[in-house]
């Protein structure tokens, strides 16, 4: 959109509107080619005003995944059994596959200083703590059950996904990955 098509005021919540036209950039194209520009210009507001409310394009990505791991929580706190947690964990990894390389490429390290990221990834790992650990348990002991779950989950998508893994369909994997976590778990 042109400097000339776009109002000189805009109504409504900026915030909200470009975290969605980021959503569907990156649905669309993937998180490495989303830029800052590319956002205001769905949005239809100079590019300069999303710094108003994102820092810089690694803050809209946050924002971005932030957003994602809440849903993807939600997704997940549905489930009662490893079936129905492997197909809520695949289910949303293959329908969502460019949010999901999204937040997994956020740096679990740096978000000590990102508190809302931290926050919604840490709803994930609660989901996968309350189905896959003993309650009873030893902190270290859910946190090593949990990282195992996740490992298979997270490791077997990713092998399927770039297409290492040779599996007929995306039903045949998932019944894979539901052996492979019986199994471990």
């Amino acid at each position: 959109m042109s400097e000339n098509a776009r109002t000189t005021y805009r109504h409504g919540n900026v915030r909200e509107d470009a975290l969605a036209a980021a959503h569907a950039l990156i649905a669309e194209s993937g998180y490495e080619k989303l830029s800052i520009r590319r956002v205001a210009d769905q949005v239809g507001i100079a590019h300069r005003s999303l710094y108003n409310h994102f820092e810089d394009r690694d803050a809209l990505l946050d924002a971005v995944a932030t957003e994602g791991y809440e849903a993807f929580a939600k997704a997940l706190a549905t489930a009662d059994t490893t079936d129905s947690f492997v197909n809520a964990y695949t289910k949303f990894a293959l329908k969502n596959p460019h949010l999901y390389a999204l937040m997994t490429s956020r740096p679990h390290a740096t978000m000590k200083e990102k508190p809302e990221l931290q926050k919604a990834a840490h709803l994930v790992i609660t989901e996968a703590i309350r189905l896959f650990s003993d309650q009873a348990a030893p902190t270290e002991e859910k946190r090593r059950s949990v990282f195992k779950i996740h490992m298979m989950l997270h490791g077997g998508l990713s092998l399927y996904q770039s297409g290492i893994l040779d599996l007929p369909s995306d039903k045949a994997f998932v019944k894979e990955l539901i052996a492979m976590v019986e199994e471990a778990s």
